[in-house]
């Protein structure tokens, strides 16, 4: 009877690295050929994992990657591993949309995913890179260029895109540029930019934009401070934290502000809309048509009383549909919920 301290898969890797006299005696060499009668699809398939070490509910994963994407030809998904999942799309706007519009996260856990190729074994697909829009902060006159940018991006990872809009407009704070991550390797926080080589220069600063967890300590994606494998070789006194929570992008919310539909972003679309923007129609007549609180009597309070209502003090109530967001028209992205602080693994 087998030790219960061996696990069924220990179990079968070790029976099946007994050898039988006379299995290996003939070597099958097979030519590698394109099967015509297996289906596949790999250039519609992405392979990603969850940047956790916690279990990940694949029911309730797959329906909101589903509700997230939204894909207009439908998608199929396939649990390979424990934390290593196969997405299957039936059309190449699908599958690009997903790709174009990555960070994507489950329940604020970052997914790591890759693109398969014709020859890849989705099992065995190394999944450490991440596709994330970077801010470039603090460059000086003449340093604004497509040649530096590329160069930042080369330097935080690896270059992709730089944002169209980097050279549009009167006056920008900073740029984007799109770069792929090595979630194992730690984040660049800044990089030194001289003019000559004796110039003493200046630090540009960059700005993760929808930043997943990382470490104050390592710099590492995928684990808080509090589980650093770093603070097993010194004090806790002792560590220093040169990471920090400056290096994540604040969201770009819109803000609802009354005087919009009078005012331009800068760009050069103003031109085809000079009468600003349609979603300040939109807010001042979801403003106009919002419901009002009203006075209540005694005989309102009674009755909401009896239905467990309490106002304590207050002589106003406010019905159930006032209390939606004023522009509730106005669709949010799932990027922009509030979700900004860290969340310690």
């Amino acid at each position: 009877m087998a030790s219960s301290s061996y696990s069924m898969n220990e179990l079968e890797d070790l029976y099946a690295n007994i050898e039988i006299e006379g299995e290996d005696d003939v070597a099958n060499v097979f030519e590698f050929e394109e099967s015509k009668t297996e289906v596949t699809n790999t250039e519609l398939c992405i392979v990603g994992r969850f940047l956790t070490a916690r279990a990940i509910d694949y029911d309730v994963m797959r329906h909101m990657m589903a509700s997230l994407w939204q894909p207009g030809k439908g998608m199929y998904v396939k649990q390979l591993e424990s934390n290593r999942f196969l997405f299957q799309f039936y059309h190449e706007i699908d599958l690009n949309r997903v790709i174009e519009g990555s960070p994507w996260t489950f329940n604020r856990i970052q997914f790591i995913f890759s693109k398969l190729k014709p020859t890849d074994d989705p099992r065995t697909v190394p999944l450490n890179n991440l596709d994330i829009w970077v801010q470039v902060h603090g460059l000086q006159y003449g340093f604004k260029s497509e040649n530096v940018l590329r160069r930042a991006g080369n330097y935080i990872g690896t270059f992709v895109e730089s944002d169209p809009k980097n050279f549009r407009g009167i006056w920008r704070d900073y740029m984007r540029v799109r770069v792929t991550l090595n979630v194992t390797v730690p984040l660049k926080r800044r990089m030194k930019l001289r003019r000559t080589t004796g110039d003493e220069g200046f630090w540009a600063n960059f700005k993760y934009e929808f930043l997943p967890t990382f470490c104050f300590i390592c710099g590492i994606l995928g684990h808080a401070e509090k589980f650093c494998p770093k603070r097993f070789d010194s004090p806790a006194d002792q560590l220093a934290q040169p990471y920090g929570i400056w290096m994540k992008a604040q969201p770009r919310r819109r803000h609802h502000l009354i005087g919009s539909q009078w005012l331009r972003n800068g760009d050069d679309d103003d031109m085809e809309n000079p009468g600003g923007s349609s979603l300040g129609v939109n807010r001042q007549q979801s403003t106009i048509n919002a419901p009002l609180i009203q006075e209540i009597n005694a005989t309102d309070q009674g009755a909401l009383n009896h239905q467990r209502i309490n106002f304590g003090k207050s002589k106003g109530v406010i019905a159930t549909e006032i209390m939606q967001p004023l522009y509730g028209n106005i669709p949010t992205s799932p990027r922009e919920s509030p979700s900004d602080s860290l969340e310690e693994e």
